[in-house]
């Protein structure tokens, strides 16, 4: 199936007290003054007022809001295959797409719906550990391509994607995901892998305008995480924004690479 890429795709108080004498009083009055002495231990207790103002040492417990700084932003997207149905033949689902360039002479490419082989990539039971659940993404090849036994590069792509809007400006996108070796190159070959998220302009043939990229091709043979992230300028707006898996491969080489645990968070830039 062969079309254009459709969318290929953020008070301190002071507390003070005063005193009077009389002037020119009487020897009896004198003994008054020392009634008033009694009012001198009043004054005592107005110093154990002022103890009370440790109390503003309290709100030094409020720093505890910085702790919001820890916040991962808002999710976009998430998904760790779990759920999804396996339906050899059917797509993925959730909205995943494939896209692929064949860079014969001349060039041609094709996209869909990502399919669940034993084209392009798959859903499959059988290489997650702890933290990988029950399902695993894989992404290879489209073996299906004759144009693989003539040397032609072919190009698949298996990706989410969205319109950037206003409401995106001034946010960073952060992309995580979890991955491992599948059998690319293994026994031979030279195909290549890779992660993205990366922004596209429609007003310029659907040229990259912004990209973050992990290399894949070379992944060891146990799960790690990796993270991506692009920052959304005004100049963003309307473009296409894509995330997912990229394989590059000719002559039927290897390229598989499992991957899970997808999510997609948006927070404001930092300056």
């Amino acid at each position: 199936m062969k079309k254009t890429l459709i969318a290929v795709l953020f008070a301190t108080f002071a507390v003070y007290g005063c005193s009077s004498e009389d002037g020119g009083g009487s020897a009896g009055s004198g003994g008054t003054a020392g009634s008033g002495g009694t009012a001198g231990s009043g004054g005592t207790a107005g110093s154990a007022g002022s103890a009370g103002s440790a109390g503003e040492g309290g709100s030094a417990g409020s720093a505890g809001e910085g702790g919001t700084g820890g916040m991962a932003g808002d999710v976009l997207y998430e998904q760790d295959f779990d759920s999804l149905a396996i339906v050899p033949g059917a797509p993925i689902g959730d909205g995943w797409m494939y896209f692929v360039n064949a860079f014969a002479t001349p060039p041609y490419f094709y996209s869909g719906a990502a399919p669940q082989g034993p084209q392009i990539s798959n859903l499959v039971t059988d290489q997650g550990g702890a933290e990988q659940g029950t399902q695993q993404l894989v992404v290879y090849s489209d073996y299906d391509n004759a144009d693989q036994a003539d040397g032609v590069l072919i190009e698949t792509n298996v990706f989410q994607e969205r319109t950037i809007t206003a409401d995106d400006i001034g946010t960073t996108l952060t992309f995580s995901f979890q991955a491992k070796r599948g059998n690319i190159n293994d026994p031979e070959g030279s195909s290549t892998a890779n992660a993205f998220i990366k922004t596209l302009d429609p007003d310029n043939g659907f040229m990259v305008s912004e990209s973050d990229t992990e290399n894949t091709s070379d992944l060891p043979t146990t799960w790690g995480g990796f993270t991506l992230s692009i920052e959304i300028i005004a100049a963003l707006e309307d473009h296409i924004l894509q995330f997912g898996f990229q394989t590059n491969a000719t002559n039927y080489d290897p390229s598989g690479n499992f991957y899970d645990n997808v999510l997609v968070t948006q927070s404001p830039t930092t300056p």
